[in-house]
């Protein structure tokens, strides 16, 4: 092969591994974030003192040595959820709106009566004591993972990978012998595809730390429409979309969606996006006994009660799997899968917070259906 066909070659095959995400959310640097006092979402909070940036897809990091500039500072995602009871639903949305937009955050989604909050990463506790000021307080849950380990290993990581990727290029212009060179270039897409993916992830997890991530579920006092239960079986009943009801476990597993980050220090497993999709696996046990259909079809009567879309349904990996779609103007998307092994029933969940979010991770979440594994 000619020399130029051959650079042509590897031109379009790092082209093709190219792409930034292209989920909107914004993003901050960990130093940065932490460098300015963040504003308080107290009523009596002064004006916000450093500017939102403007929503865009998480930003790739740049194809150079990794920054280690804020990293002796503990990198925490934190999580967290509060069940308020309020007045007048839409009011409530309203307070609680200007205060998040205030402090320079922003609303995530927001569809019935749950909202997914982002706040500028600060004092946690603070933010959620200034939310929780809108309600009475029904349910309080807070998640601290410190990923700190998990950062510096894929930098490490992406270090290497580019080093030995720049030291493949320089071969490949000494390389006069072809068979040679198209290893090389075979060799460099590779890692090409690697950079790609861990350089995702870091923007992800960056994104996870510098932007705390609250769930607020609004229950109004008065003319509240209340989930409608048909299933006898209680796990099923206690099933909700934007949280884990079910026992969490690690002893299943399933590859990492393109766009996720399996999170380190989560109880059981789960991964999460920058838009706040998540995607998680429980265990209950398999009783009465029954196979993965036969659940899915409980599953499905269950969430035709509560007035949900069924959108697709499907099997993958030993999942029957079903995908929900709330009836809203902004509806979320909920991802139901279930697999057993004897008496044990595994449950998979995935919360898409929007329909974009549904439409961006559908195929590769049901993708990593196929290679779900128990252990």
């Amino acid at each position: 092969m000619a020399r130029p066909a051959l650079l042509c070659a590897l031109a379009a095959l790092l082209t093709a591994c190219g792409g930034a995400p292209s989920r909107p959310a914004p993003m901050m640097g960990a130093a940065e974030a932490r460098a300015d006092v963040a504003p308080s979402l107290s009523k009596s909070a002064p004006a916000p003192v450093f500017v939102k940036k403007s929503v865009g897809a998480p930003e790739p990091i740049p194809d150079a040595e990794p920054d280690a500039k804020g990293m002796a500072e503990r990198q925490v995602v934190y999580l967290g959820f509060l069940r308020l009871r309020v007045r007048r639903l839409l009011e409530a949305v309203d307070r609680l709106t200007a205060k998040v937009t205030a402090a320079g955050g922003y609303i995530e989604s927001l569809s019935k009566t749950v909202m997914v909050v982002r706040v500028p990463a600060g004092d946690f506790e603070a933010a959620m004591a200034a939310l929780a000021e809108e309600g009475e307080v029904l349910a309080r849950r807070v998640k601290a993972l410190d990923v700190t380990a998990q950062f510096l290993d894929i930098q490490g990581r992406l270090a290497v990978a580019r080093e030995t990727r720049d030291r493949l290029l320089v071969l490949l212009e000494k390389t006069q012998d072809t068979d040679e060179r198209l290893r090389i270039v075979q060799e460099i897409k590779r890692l090409t595809e690697q950079i790609e993916s861990m350089t995702s992830r870091l923007a992800t997890l960056r994104n996870l730390v510098d932007f705390y991530t609250i769930t607020v579920e609004l229950e109004p006092v008065a003319g509240n429409r209340r989930v409608v239960n048909r299933s006898p079986f209680g796990w099923i009943r206690d099933l909700r979309a934007h949280q884990q009801m079910l026992p969490p476990t690690d002893e299943a597993s399933l590859p990492v969606p393109a766009g996720f980050v399996k999170l380190d220090g989560a109880d059981g497993w789960e991964a999460r996006a920058a838009d706040t999709s998540v995607l998680r696996i429980s265990e209950v046990e398999n009783e009465p006994r029954g196979d993965a259909p036969w659940w899915a079809a409980a599953v499905k009567h269950e969430l035709d009660g509560r007035d949900e879309a069924i959108v697709a349904e499907g099997t993958a990996g030993g999942l029957a799997w079903l995908i929900a779609s709330e009836k809203d103007v902004t509806p979320r998307g909920w991802l139901v899968a279930v697999a057993t092994q004897g008496d044990r029933l595994l449950v998979v969940e995935a919360f898409f917070p929007d329909p974009e979010a549904l439409e961006r991770h559908r195929k590769s979440v049901i993708a990593a259906l196929g290679e779900f594994r128990i252990q």
